[in-house]
């Protein structure tokens, strides 16, 4: 089993190739037609806050007593879910 300090150091490595695939999908929007950069934005900004949120739980995490970690740790999980699936959703839409 992992220990708190490498869960967490995996979660901020992971963290890091969401930040990058953020910045391909920015490089694609700029690319885009005018028409449908706004949608692109958009889809970019909804994967920044749920970015944001797992970053704020991975600080949380690190920072919590063991008792709070466990919690927490499921809470990453979920917030980890909804990244994937933001992401998966703003793939979808540069595919069109």
């Amino acid at each position: 089993m992992k220990s708190r300090d490498e869960h967490i150091q995996e979660l901020k490595q992971q963290l890091d190739k969401w930040n990058a695939k953020i910045d391909e999908l920015e490089v694609q929007a700029k690319l885009a037609e005018m028409e449908n950069r706004e949608k692109y934005e958009a889809e970019i900004h909804r994967f920044k806050k749920k970015r944001d949120e797992l970053r704020k739980t991975i600080e949380e995490m690190a920072h919590s007593g063991e008792a709070a970690f466990s919690e927490l740790q499921r809470g990453a999980e979920q917030a980890w879910e909804a990244l994937s699936e933001a992401y998966k959703n703003a793939r979808q839409h540069f595919k069109k």
